[in-house]
């Protein structure tokens, strides 16, 4: 983060993460250098006004001298026509604005790094597999696909904390009292002891089922005090941006779990239900055009097969159409 280019790389896409050029720019950069990747949540983290931990042993005043040489060699602004004075001054003012800002991040992310110490974060992402992470603490994470979680390199220590970001990951967790297991996921924390739980960060909120143990599931912002504890068989529905948790206690035969032991079991589902827990595991969009079917009942186990024989059997036992086209899948 020490080059210019790279800050406006993050500080664009920041600025507009909707842009699709900016999205590629970033995404190279990051395939760059997988420490990238904790820079740029780092930098993300303070845009949205996260705190950053103390750093008594940063040398402020050095790197402030470095910052200062850099700005010294950026370009100036030129134009190839006249500029009045207020519009010459209006585009210095904006110039300073946009690198004192940058040289702010780059500040902030001196003190970070300096804390933390480079590569002190481990990041695991996932695109189209799966994956499984043992913990110094003999804790074991398995990971859905299109995921990102993060632990400290201190992990075991002095901490038992993984940050997900974005995704789903089941947890198998070795219990001790002295040191709880918790789980930062967007806007929610969770913690326990020892247990077995999985937590499902989307973009409409966080989702966390217990499949043995007890967790404890809350609103991480200021005031709001709600929370939840989970017992096995429990899940809560925390919204992103909420301070409302819905639960529900499902039965033994859910699919919850599906994405890791890549097997659906349906116990006289309905169909509104099995097309869900389709539409999760296989990662699409799955709509019942004709309302009447909602009610139809599904016995079948399908153990990792391909979705279009999945459909195929459905159709042939609920006597049902079916077409599957751009991943999308319709039932009339």
């Amino acid at each position: 983060m020490n080059k210019k280019t790279d800050i406006d790389i993050v500080i664009r896409y920041l600025e507009d993460p909707d842009n699709e050029q900016h999205k590629q720019q970033l995404n190279d950069w990051i395939q760059q250098d997988t420490a990238n990747l904790d820079i740029f949540l780092d930098m993300k983290a303070m845009w949205q006004g996260d705190p950053l931990p103390a750093a008594s042993a940063f040398d402020t005043q050095g790197q402030w001298l470095q910052l200062n040489a850099t700005l010294e060699t950026l370009p100036s602004a030129t134009t190839s026509t006249p500029i009045t004075t207020a519009s010459r001054n209006t585009r210095v003012f904006q110039m300073k604005a946009r690198y004192w800002w940058a040289a702010a991040a780059v500040l902030a992310i001196g003190l970070t790094w300096t804390w933390l110490g480079p590569g002190s974060y481990k990041t695991i992402t996932t695109a189209q597999n799966l994956d499984s992470l043992h913990l110094p603490d003999g804790s074991m994470v398995y990971i859905n696909a299109h995921s990102t979680i993060r632990y400290s390199r201190a992990f075991g220590k002095d901490n038992r904390h993984i940050k997900i970001d974005k995704g789903e990951a089941f947890f198998d967790v070795v219990k001790n009292d002295a040191l709880p297991f918790t789980v930062d996921a967007p806007d929610v924390e969770v913690e326990v002891l020892g247990t077995a739980f999985n937590v499902k960060a989307a973009k409409s909120g966080v989702k966390v089922f217990v499949q043995s143990g007890k967790v404890s599931a809350a609103y991480k912002s200021k005031g709001s005090g709600k929370k939840v504890i989970l017992t096995p068989g429990q899940e809560a529905s925390l919204a992103r941006h909420g301070n409302a948790i819905d639960t529900r206690l499902y039965k033994k035969n859910n699919n919850i779990l599906a994405w890791r032991t890549r097997c659906l079991t349906f116990d006289d589902a309905p169909l509104t239900e099995v097309a869900a827990a389709l539409s999760d595991f296989y990662n699409v969009q799955v709509d019942i055009s004709n309302q009447q079917l909602n009610d139809k009942k599904l016995l079948a186990t399908f153990p990792n097969m391909p979705l279009e024989e999945v459909l195929d059997i459905m159709r042939k036992t609920l006597q049902i159409n079916i077409t599957y086209k751009n991943n999308l899948v319709e039932i009339y």
